[in-house]
């Protein structure tokens, strides 16, 4: 039996040694205490360019950049590996020919059976391609956040330098209905009419416009803030409408949490005054607004931390409601589903909750049914909770 035995662990261990040896897609590497190359892998031939002749004896100093080695890289890693038992890094390595690669390590300690290290195993793992598609997409995202501010920028200066003109316009048409009204055909003052309320609608578009591009251009603080605080006020602002219309407002007791308040305001205000304006006709709106504590798993595609909790603030309403299939292009900077003669707007105003939203670090989705009502959610990490 303890001969068999004997066979089998020789098998075994001349098994493993092969498997070791053939493993291309990893260099795998023995190094003895003092980080010297005893044992080396085909993989670690095609991915450093050294054989294995040309390889054992040396340090694995061989392998990094000048500045690592300045910097006592190797002998941090090595202790690291011999305090913990294993070290990982992932930087710039240096094959025989000069190039580099990005390489993911991992150095582990190997121990005699008393305890003590004996040696140290690195495993390491080409991901030039991986760290070149990141840089790539990174630069990308900078450019874009940079056409993004462009962007902000313009639309502020842009907004800003129209209000000017636009008073003078609105002025100068509120004189002659004043004064030359009685003067006018019945044509003439269609025609008033007409200047004035485009004059109102692009006063309102100006007025969206410099609302968007605040959410991104301005400095802002977080402040700890009770929500049921804005909704009543955002209420109060919104009162003549919710009278004129017998809306219902119900809502649940809302958190306190750390917020840019004005944002939060322009949120409210935007959601609520959808709710009131999409309605369905001779039925009263009614608006149930609803908040909890939801897991990740709770929010419809998310890819992210699936250990992080969120406050969930949905806004529900009774109204005309929305084809599903328009449940992202809704959030789209002037995506409207209706015409202007129908409802009234920008098609700015949902485009701002989500860049309010995601100032937040949160996630805003929306949900519809042609004819039988629309809801917002509004996901926000329970980070931003003042009581947590």
């Amino acid at each position: 039996m303890a001969q068999k035995a004997a066979t089998l662990n020789y098998v075994q261990d001349i098994y493993l040694e092969r498997m070791i040896a053939e493993i291309q897609d990893y260099a795998i590497i023995l190094l003895d205490t003092n980080g010297i190359i005893i044992n080396w892998n085909k993989g670690a031939e095609a991915l450093k360019g050294y054989t294995a002749q040309e390889a054992i004896g040396k340090s694995l100093h061989i392998f990094y950049l000048e500045s690592d080695r300045r910097e006592k890289l190797p002998e941090r890693l090595i202790h690291e590996a011999e305090v913990n038992g294993r070290a990982a890094y992932e930087g710039w390595r240096v094959r025989k020919d000069g190039s580099l690669f990005w390489g993911s390590i991992i150095l582990t300690a190997l121990h005699s059976d008393d305890g003590r290290v004996i040696g140290f195993t690195k495993v390491t793992r080409d991901l030039t391609e991986r760290k070149e598609a990141e840089t790539k997409l990174a630069e990308k995202n900078a450019d874009l956040e940079r056409m993004n501010q462009e962007l902000s920028s313009f639309a502020y200066a842009a907004s800003h330098d129209l209000q000017a003109p636009l008073r003078k316009i609105r002025s100068f048409i509120a004189r002659i209905q004043e004064t030359e009204k009685n003067n006018l055909s019945g044509k003439g003052n269609e025609y008033i009419e007409r200047i004035i309320s485009t004059a109102s609608h692009m006063q309102t578009l100006i007025d969206d416009l410099l609302t968007y591009s605040r959410t991104s251009t301005q400095e802002v603080s977080f402040t700890p803030t009770d929500l049921n605080k804005i909704l009543a006020d955002v209420m109060k602002d919104l009162e003549e409408t919710i009278q004129e219309k017998h809306a219902v407002i119900e809502s649940d007791k809302l958190p306190v949490l750390n917020i840019v308040v004005f944002q939060f305001e322009q949120l409210f205000t935007n959601l609520l005054s959808n709710a009131l304006k999409f309605t369905r006709k001779d039925i009263p709106p009614h608006i149930t607004i609803r908040a909890e504590i939801v897991g990740a798993d709770a929010i419809p595609g998310y890819v992210g931390d699936f250990t992080q909790t969120f406050h969930h603030i949905s806004f529900a309403d009774n109204g005309i409601g929305f084809d599903e299939e328009y449940k992202l292009k809704i959030f789209e900077a002037f995506q409207r589903l209706h015409s202007p003669r129908e409802y009234s707007g920008s098609g700015i105003g949902l485009a701002i909750c989500k860049r309010i939203v995601e100032n937040h670090k949160g996630i805003i989705q929306a949900e519809g049914k042609e004819g039988a009502g629309a809801t917002f959610h509004i996901y926000l990490p329970t980070e931003h909770s003042e009581v947590k």
